[in-house]
């Protein structure tokens, strides 16, 4: 074990240090504060949604683009300090304590601009590192060995990105199509890699593909060495279809991350092998992996992205699960002792460093 792993034991690494992991309170386990998207955007052909597609978000496009979402690059940049500041406080003022942000290499994580909202709002954020897909990624990417990457994730975790000192404290999300391409299978090892030497738990980000590919990622993480009780297996609202599918991946020891609460569509820019549920079924098969013993293995956020999903463009926001969800879970007959294991427990666990 390495001094710094040693020296971390117990402790959760924000943006602005280390912390107690009692001190998290609930978390949003995997969102986006600062990052940008928009190596998605594929131009339209249609002249009407260009038209659409280039001018700002605006009550104009605002309907389109819930069923586009990808399709506009101003609504795929997250990039005002100011504005992620007045969304996350609506988080705070419901009881909110952590995010997790979990934007990487090819997303423009921003660790300055996090530690700056962290510092304003006083709420602890957890900062990502590794790669995500291999379209986000610089052609140089494909010159730099799996060792270099992990050497990378591991400098982030324990000295601090680049120059600035901020540590990361998580690694992801790990970007994952399907098939893996060979600089998303190489991104994967070297997680693996940096996830032994630092201990720092792994979120992988399944963004094509069905529960089986899923499932075999995190199949081959294992056999890499990972250490899959610390793996969260992102976006199960998206890819995870049948009871039997989710059983058998909760069965692999791995979370499984309820991330995308608030949207309730199924979107045009989706892949035909992905469903987005609604928040009501959601609830019930998070009920349903309680039911099967799975209570310790639930996560639970919205993965904000988009400027349509925050308030301020008509959006749910990043208090929507604690302003809307848990008062609908309670109706469903969930104990407010479940509620706090997935929102404050199990991140606390996820967080903090191993010994």
């Amino acid at each position: 074990m390495s001094s710094s792993r040693a020296q971390m034991s117990g402790k959760v690494q924000t943006v602005l240090g280390e912390i107690d992991a009692d001190s998290l309170g609930i978390a949003l386990t995997h969102e986006h504060l600062l990052a940008s998207t928009d190596f998605r955007f594929v131009e339209p052909a249609d002249a009407g949604a260009r038209r659409l597609a280039h001018m700002p978000v605006c009550p104009e496009n605002i309907s389109w683009l819930r069923h586009n979402e990808f399709g506009n690059p101003h609504n795929m940049r997250l990039l005002d300090e100011d504005e992620a500041i007045e969304e996350v406080m609506h988080f705070k003022k419901e009881g909110g304590g952590t995010i997790v942000e979990v934007s990487n290499v090819g997303m423009g994580r921003d660790p300055q601009g996090l530690a700056r909202i962290s510092r304003v709002t006083g709420l602890n954020v957890v900062m990502g590192s590794g790669y995500y897909v291999g379209q986000a990624q610089a052609p140089e990417v494909d010159a730099r060995s799996e060792q270099e990457m992990a050497e990378e994730i591991v400098a982030d975790i324990e000295v601090g990105v680049g120059g600035t000192g901020i540590r990361a404290g998580i690694i992801g999300e790990i970007g994952a199509s399907w098939p893996l391409s060979d600089r998303e299978g190489k991104s994967l090892r070297a997680a693996v890699r940096a996830q032994q030497q630092t201990g720092a738990a792994i979120v992988i980000s399944q963004v094509s593909g069905t529960a089986s590919s899923l499932l075999e990622a995190i199949r081959t993480l294992d056999s890499a060495g990972a250490d899959v009780s610390r793996v969260v297996a992102s976006h199960i609202d998206r890819r995870v279809l049948s009871l039997s599918e989710r059983l058998e991946l909760a069965r692999t020891g791995c979370y499984l991350g309820y991330d995308l609460f608030g949207r309730n569509d199924l979107s045009a820019s989706s892949s035909s092998a992905s469903t987005t549920l609604c928040d009501r079924e959601r609830i019930e098969q998070i009920i349903e992996l309680i039911e099967a013993g799975h209570l310790a293995r639930v996560l639970m956020a919205h993965d904000h992205c988009l400027k349509t999903q925050l308030l301020r463009y008509g959006g749910d926001g990043y208090a929507h699960i604690l302003r809307t969800v848990v008062p609908q879970m309670v109706a469903r007959g969930l104990r407010r002792e479940q509620i706090d294991v997935i929102l404050v427990e199990n991140p606390k666990r996820l967080l903090q460093m191993p010994a």
